[in-house]
């Protein structure tokens, strides 16, 4: 096993100890350390068979992370649990772009400063009563050269009516939701071949919305090398993307599935993989 891997290994395992062991730690003390959290509401109040945006913010202190869905090289995205009232549901949380975070010869994916994670919260049909409490129970990992374990209960209360006006923090609802990932644009096409060494992602197609390409994120953990950043080139009609496989990956893939980084957006794609065992990358030329 080579330093590369068996330092990512470390990392997990330091993970998930501290996952372990987060009821205990908090059992002895309720502080948050390096990471405050709070919810916030994109409305003042509930209504009742409409749906909207509930935010669930990190503020983190200086040099400290945490995740994405892919944590990269090590790490653990946040986890919500939420008590809801009856006739109230909430979706899985959505995830804004990550940055890329380097950590000695570890590339992470996840967020410094601050950034707000969203849910969709449905409301089926009226509570009974007339304010919704609203609370989460919300697990975590916050890096910097160490992780430490979070976890916290937060609470909402939000009246039920009618109608609401924008709350105070739908400006940072809205700034969340705009950093988004979103489908490609109409008339742009995704192809990837595999071999030995690595994946080639062709993008075809023009579009006004896509910008020049500029990063690949993976959304699934072992298949990038995470370190290694993606050679990009534009040619005629196209881009031609170049990742290198994962040391850890040890089985073929039917579809990469990730962001791909253009412009100031970020688009989910999923690309089936048709592999290339001659190391020759075989592509129509239009």
């Amino acid at each position: 096993m080579n330093f590369g891997i068996a330092r990512r290994l470390v990392r997990r395992l330091t993970a998930l100890f501290a996952l372990c062991a987060l009821s205990t730690a908090f059992a002895q003390s309720g502080k948050q350390q390096h990471a405050r959290l709070s919810l916030i509401s994109n409305h003042t109040a509930i209504v009742p068979g409409q749906s909207d945006w509930i935010g669930l913010r990190f503020d983190l202190d200086p040099g400290w992370h945490i995740y994405w869905i892919n944590p990269g090289d090590s790490g653990e995205p946040p986890k919500i649990t939420w008590q809801l009232p009856g006739g109230m549901q909430a979706g899985d949380l959505q995830f804004p772009v990550p940055q890329r975070i380097p950590d000695h010869s570890l590339m992470d994916y996840g967020y410094q400063g601050s950034v707000v994670l969203l849910s969709k919260l449905t409301t089926t049909s009226a509570p009974a009563s007339k304010q919704a409490e609203i609370s989460a129970d919300v697990r975590y990992l916050v890096c910097r050269e160490v992780c430490v374990p979070g976890k916290d209960h937060l609470s909402l209360t939000l009246p039920m009516a009618g109608g609401g006006r924008s709350a105070a923090d739908s400006v940072q609802i809205k700034a969340a939701e705009g950093h988004m990932p979103r489908p490609l644009p109409a008339g742009v096409r995704v192809s990837a071949t595999s071999n030995s060494e690595g994946f080639t992602v062709i993008v075809t197609g023009k579009s006004r919305e896509l910008g020049l390409i500029s990063d690949f994120i993976p959304a699934d953990e072992q298949v990038i090398e995470n370190t290694v950043q993606p050679a990009i080139s534009p040619e005629k009609d196209e881009f031609v993307i170049k990742l290198k496989k994962s040391e850890q990956l040890d089985r073929p893939i039917s579809q990469l599935r990730g962001l791909l980084l253009a412009g100031d957006r970020a688009y989910n794609v999923s690309i089936p993989v048709r592999s290339n065992q001659s190391n020759t990358q075989h592509r129509k030329k239009s």
